[in-house]
């Protein structure tokens, strides 16, 4: 997992088009996954990429269920997602299916880890995942063809086309999925605890992205976006109960048009979006419907000075349509929200950031959420530089639309979230000639009033209710090192995290009190390895996530799992194109372990790909 360096970021007097707004996150842990991963594992889910290179726990209940972030002990309706610098997380649900996101469609992916309520809006109290588009290629055509086979009746296809000119650039990409997932587990759910097929987790997926960019002057682009996203899914039950032939269907539709101007008034960004969320559930007794547009438009504008210091303010207006059937009639809500982002750099040792950000939403209108960063080169010693680092943020969450509006269990009287995270910690940087080490530790503490959990009422339904006050705090290290030896090329990445997440006050009783929440593992520990030799590349990665609690009460728990993927590429040349063959192997000590209770996983499985390159 490569780490951006917003320390030794320096500031310009003239960048076109934008900075990104990490850029304002001093003091904050911000990581960037490395392009040959996303590569290598083009056929997965965005789901996948997070799960192998960064320490956020993902919540999913099988290979053909949903797959959620949860960072730092939060829950997966504290992480924003956003698309090309927009918010695109589902308003009924306040989060996004990872699993629906596949890696062929995305350019780069990036991941803020803690409190960005300042920087990204509601949501981000645990972090915050920026997805971007393809960025321009090299003048010229280019295209890619992808074949993939794999354990389980799995097939994956995709094809990409682009072409770049000296003022229109243009890039097609399309993508089919289907897989049976029908994978033998131990059904512990029956007496004698047989080994059963399963025969309800097909998946049905395809999707397009288009990107289209025009370069109206030397200081003007405008930029085109659309991203289409197809599943049909089946929902396998739990072990020990009755199959109900569940099924889900989404379909979700991303449109955005982006002007970017450069001028001596600095940089200035306009966006428009129209979003469609749609989903369709069914089982033998009921089904239900969702369908909600989201109308967003944002503008932003950047000043730069000298070397020195950057401001950048803006503002968000969103709008929801939303035709729910579980909530009995349409239900429209109007959002907005007014930031101001300030990058300060006294000197080349220090960096500093402070930013603010006000929302406005009728009835749920949150305190303003400010961030103060820093970043300080407190040690310089010949190939030895030492960073102090540090935040205090300000975060909040305005209630999702189905806990508000859900029937039975809706609760309009639900309290918007408030958030406090607190974050220090050291970096270390260590380079000789090619030999490179990355290492850094972080210590945080976060704070969160009128957390909302959903729990059971009666045997019918569930409703949200407020817990009065959730503390998370933990440690994150992380080190990575990386050579270069003749045609050797080694990269090495280890990662922990302690996370402890507990209800500390309550609104009602105090049975779940300084308890472990449930589902937030305490360990989580990652190492990743990356072997080039000339034509040959080696991947892995080896995870292992600690027992977690499956009630707040800490009455049951699940084990502890680890699972090792590997997968090895080879490059050929047909004529003068690459083509690029690869074999994977997911789960290869095939290990069985659940991430959700009586929700088995798979065992270990193979595929084998092979991929054409005109670059």
């Amino acid at each position: 997992m490569a780490q951006q360096d917003t320390t030794l970021y320096h500031l310009r007097t003239v960048e076109i088009f934008g900075k990104p707004a990490e850029v304002f996150a001093s003091g904050s842990r911000v990581s960037t996954l490395d392009s040959s991963f996303i590569s290598t594992y083009a056929s997965g889910s965005v789901a996948d990429a997070l799960l192998a290179r960064t320490p956020v726990f993902l919540k999913t209940n099988g290979p053909s269920g949903i797959a959620v972030p949860a960072f730092r002990g939060t829950s997966p309706t504290h992480t924003a997602v956003l698309w090309n610098g927009l918010n695109i997380s589902q308003p009924a649900l306040g989060q996004n299916d990872m699993a629906l996101l596949p890696l062929s469609s995305i350019g780069s992916i990036a991941v803020q880890h803690g409190a960005a309520g300042a920087t990204y809006g509601s949501g981000a109290i645990g972090g915050a995942v920026l997805l971007n588009s393809a960025s321009r290629q090299e003048p010229g055509f280019g295209a890619d063809v992808m074949q993939e086979v794999g354990s389980f009746g799995r097939y994956f296809s995709s094809a990409s086309a682009r072409y770049s000119g000296q003022k229109v650039s243009v890039a097609f990409s399309g993508y089919h999925l289907a897989a049976e997932n029908d994978f033998t587990f131990r059904d512990y759910g029956r007496i004698g605890a047989p080994t059963r097929r399963q025969d309800q987790a097909q998946v049905a997926q395809h999707g397009f992205t288009q990107d289209l960019s025009w370069q109206l002057s030397p200081n003007t682009r405008l930029a085109l976006h659309g991203w289409y996203t197809y599943a049909n899914r089946e929902v396998p039950p739990a072990l020990g109960a009755a199959n109900t032939n569940a099924e889900q269907l989404d379909r979700n539709l991303r449109l955005m048009t982006e002007l970017n101007h450069s001028s001596n008034w600095g940089e200035t960004s306009v966006k428009a979006a129209v979003f469609n969320d749609y989903l369709h559930f069914t089982d033998n007794s009921n089904h239900s419907t969702t369908d909600i547009n989201t109308y967003q438009a944002q503008v932003e504008q950047t000043y730069t000075y000298a070397r020195r210091w950057s401001l950048r303010g803006g503002l968000n207006l969103q709008h929801f349509e939303a035709d729910v059937q579980g909530y009995g009639r349409q239900v429209t809500e109007d959002r907005a929200s007014a930031f101001l982002l300030f990058r300060y750099d006294p000197s080349k040792r220090l960096d500093l950031s402070l930013n603010l950000r006000q929302a406005f939403v009728k009835g749920y209108n949150p305190t303003p959420a400010p961030t103060l960063g820093g970043n300080w080169l407190m040690l310089e010693h010949k190939e030895h530089k030492l960073y102090l680092k540090g935040n205090v943020s300000g975060s909040y969450r305005v209630p999702t639309l189905n806990e508000r509006f859900w029937q039975p269990g809706g609760n309009p009287d639900i309290k918007p979230e408030q958030g406090w995270s607190f974050e220090t910690g050291l970096r270390h940087r260590y380079t000789l000639g090619p030999v490179h080490l990355d290492s850094e530790v972080s210590v945080y503490r976060m704070l969160v009033d009128n957390w909302i959990q959903w729990m059971p009422v009666t045997s019918g339904y569930w409703s949200p209710r407020n817990l009065q006050k959730v503390r998370t705090q933990g440690i994150e290290l992380s080190s990575r090192a990386s050579t270069t030896l003749g045609s050797w090329q080694l990269a090495a990445t280890g990662a922990y995290t302690y996370t402890a997440a507990e209800q500390v006050k309550a609104y009602e009783g105090n049975q779940e009190l300084n308890r472990q929440l449930a589902h937030v593992p305490l360990h989580k520990a990652q190492l990743s390895t990356d072997l080039s030799f000339r034509a040959w590349t080696l991947l892995g990665h080896l995870t292992h996530t600690g027992f977690r609690y499956t009630d707040n009460s800490n009455v049951s728990s699940l084990p502890g799992y680890t699972l090792l993927n590997l997968a090895l590429q080879k490059k050929f040349t047909l004529g003068q194109y690459p083509l690029v063959a690869s074999l994977r192997s997911d789960n290869v000590t095939d290990r069985t372990y659940t991430v959700l209770e009586n929700m088995p996983m798979p065992p270990r499985s193979l595929a084998v790909g092979l991929r054409f390159v005109i670059p």
